[in-house]
């Protein structure tokens, strides 16, 4: 089916059958069909109902294939095992999409799972393409088409604007729509996807970046389904210039599966996720609110080139609030520059240099004072967005109270406003000028903050044919699920990551040639954790020690973890340099590979100092992760600290992020920690790794 097919059958149906339409005016399967006529949806409408002649006024036919076509859409409402005998009936009849209110389907449990698996495979074997199961509908406001079960649509008057929602949360539908409109806010389409079994919301929105109606795409997600699917659809709305902005749930750990290794505990699903949006220039927000005020921030601006903001107020404890919430998500603010000054000198008034705002105090209320500044802040090269804060005047005097800042000369730098008390009418005055106009702090600081977090979509990352074979060896050689330190080392001697001379011993040998001191560690597949384990020995001066605590080794992991197998005992030589950090590699459920940078050692999950990005990753983007991880300003020459090889540091986080593109075997998990960190020039050096494939 082409795309604009797909498109007109899903959004502008000429002919809509309603299957399972009931003429009882308090079910919720009667909502679609007084919907469509309440609102005014100018299409036929055919009631499907084995059991009667007549629903509501119209006539209704027993089944889609004793119904007059041609038909659109379908939307259908029968119990789940009916589902599957309506998609047969679909692709009979040749309608193109269907939508699934029905429930009882993946979201179940595994008898569900299954039958959502036979009502995949029969409407692909039809042809037929599917919205849900489980879905509350799709809601067109231009042509008027609300084909959905939303209760709102009850009390609410469709408003068309340009902004395109799709919703894996049904309920949220309606909560959009009404909140939206609450503030004035049209929207073009709002569609519930529901389990995604067919259509998912890469594949949907994707068709919105070629709707006219839509400029700007709002996504309510709950989890991450055909990731590739989504990404293409940002890569290819960034080009079209239709930011998309998501609001995700999951921001907490809490339910998810641990993790194997230190990396996966360390990453908990907002990481991964937030980099995965980064990586393809999608704008994440973490308020619901933000998701609904944004979109005036972004519209027709691109990502800006730094973090510095400025706050513009005439009331010092609004303003205070917005600053607060700024700083605390690492914001830079900045004071009154220095043509500021010299225009407020002009006007005989003087401002603050020292703090991180603009006050303007109650002198800023004069007329022809808040309006200049105002234009002079987003004309100056030393912030990359401003916000404008207004105090009282802003419920009891809209039109001057908010007069500047909708006559502002914008450019192209992103102007938000904050009202400080309630004040409907100013409210709706910067929105019918395309002003992004915030409610809370909170809101507006989360906007700006994830402005300012946008980024282009990162160009991929290319590894050439051949680049990876002698990885694609290594990994071949291995066959348990976890590797073995031994198996682990050659994989990331093949990466090209230097490691620590090591040799393996069994129990008379010793090897003086690596030179003391040394650390002796137990090679089991069993225990890839061998600190927690108590499964190494530090700082081992001789070989009288090396002997005595080889014994005690094997001594104590025979008694503490009697099944493990061991390999032997592996000697180290100990490891000195300026840090000690963590590099991790994980394919993640949701987004795919990512690559994690951060502090090592044995407290690595508590500090939470790291950076993730998609994996594999450039040069570039290496050093911008060692940039964003706190603690290694130590390596980065802080206060006169020695600067440690960020170049070789950044070489190793690309070469553990290239496994990404084996083939041979697919990593699940893979960590070196610590990484030790040498001066500049002395390179890096891995001391412990492990690697977990899928068996």
């Amino acid at each position: 089916m082409s795309t604009s097919r797909l498109a007109a059958a899903l959004l502008t149906p000429r002919t809509i059958a309603l299957v399972g339409a009931s003429g009882d005016a308090k079910k919720d399967t009667s909502r679609p069909q007084r919907f469509l006529h309440k609102h005014g949806f100018a299409g036929r409408v055919i009631p499907i109902n084995p059991n009667r002649t007549e629903v509501l006024g119209e006539r209704a036919y027993p089944s889609l294939l004793a119904a007059p076509g041609p038909i659109d859409h379908a939307f259908v409402m029968v119990p789940a095992k009916s589902v599957c005998d309506v998609i047969a009936q679909c692709s009979q009849a040749k309608v193109p999409v269907a939508t699934i209110y029905s429930d009882g389907f993946a979201e179940s449990g595994e008898e569900g799972r299954e039958l959502q698996r036979r009502l995949v495979d029969t409407a692909h074997a039809g042809g037929v393409r599917l919205v849900g199961p489980n879905s509350m509908g799709i809601i067109n406001t231009e042509p008027v088409m609300p084909l959905a079960v939303a209760a709102v649509l009850d009390h609410a008057k469709i408003e068309a604007g340009s902004l395109a929602v799709i919703s894996q949360s049904g309920t949220m539908l309606g909560a959009l729509l009404s909140r939206g409109q609450a503030r004035g806010m049209g929207f073009s389409r709002l569609i519930s996807v529901g389990n995604e079994a067919d259509l998912t919301v890469g594949e949907i929105a994707d068709l919105l970046i070629d709707d006219p109606a839509s400029t700007t795409i709002l996504l309510f997600l709950e989890t991450l389904r055909e990731p590739d699917k989504l990404a293409a659809m940002a890569r290819r709305a960034y080009a079209a210039n239709k930011p998309v902005i998501a609001y995700k749930l999951g921001r907490s750990a809490v339910g998810r599966e641990l993790a194997r290794s230190h990396s996966g505990a360390m990453t908990g699903p907002q990481e991964s996720v937030s980099a995965f949006f980064q990586h393809h220039g999608i704008l994440r927000v973490d308020m619901l609110e933000t998701l609904l005020e944004m979109p005036a921030l972004v519209s027709d601006h691109k990502p800006a080139g730094g973090r510095r903001v400025a706050v513009l107020t005439t009331t010092g404890g609004g303003a205070g609030m917005v600053v607060d919430q700024l700083g605390a998500r690492g914001i830079e603010l900045i004071s009154a520059p220095a043509k500021v000054v010299a225009r407020l000198k002009d006007m005989r008034l003087s401002v603050n240099t020292r703090a991180p705002l603009v006050d303007l105090t109650m002198a800023g209320t004069r007329k022809g004072v808040y309006g200049p500044v105002l234009n002079q802040l987003l004309a100056s090269p030393e912030c990359d967005a401003v916000v404008a804060v207004v105090g009282s005047s802003g419920q009891y005097h809209p039109e001057l109270a908010v007069e500047p800042i909708v006559s502002a000369e914008r450019g192209n730098k992103p102007l938000a406003a904050f009202i400080v008390p309630q004040a409907d009418k100013s409210l709706a005055l910067l929105a019918k000028a395309g002003v992004a106009a915030f409610r809370t702090p909170e809101a507006c600081a989360d906007a700006v903050r994830a402005y300012l977090d946008w980024s282009p979509p990162v160009t991929p990352e290319a590894v050439m044919s051949g680049e990876l074979s002698a990885v694609d060896t290594a990994l071949a050689a291995t066959e348990g699920s976890v590797l073995t330190e031994i198996e682990a080392r050659a994989v990331f001697h093949a990466l090209g990551i230097a490691q620590a001379p090591a040799h393996m011993l069994d129990d008379t040998e010793m090897i003086s040639h690596i030179g003391y001191p040394v650390a002796a560690k137990i090679v089991s597949p069993d225990i890839p954790h061998k600190t927690e384990a108590g499964a190494l020995v530090l700082g081992i001066s001789d070989d009288s020690a090396l002997r005595q605590s080889c014994r005690e080794l094997v001594h104590k992991i025979k008694r503490t973890c009697p099944t493990a197998k061991i390999a032997g005992i592996l000697v180290q030589r100990m490891q000195s340099g300026l840090a000690e950090t963590i590099i991790g590699y994980k394919h993640d459920s949701e987004t795919g590979p990512i690559i994690i940078l951060g502090m090592g050692g044995q407290l690595t999950e508590i500090y939470r100092d790291f950076a993730v990005r998609l994996a594999p990753v450039s040069r570039e983007t290496a050093l911008a992760m060692i940039a964003e991880v706190r603690g290694l300003a130590v390596i980065r020459g802080y206060r006169n600290l020695p600067p440690g090889d960020c170049e070789a540091l950044a070489a190793a986080v690309c070469a553990l992020s290239k496994l990404a593109r084996v083939s041979s075997r697919t990593v699940l998990e893979a960590e070196i920690n610590p990484l030790i960190v040498k001066p500049v020039g002395a390179g890096v050096v891995a001391v412990d790794g492990l690697i977990i494939c899928r068996t």
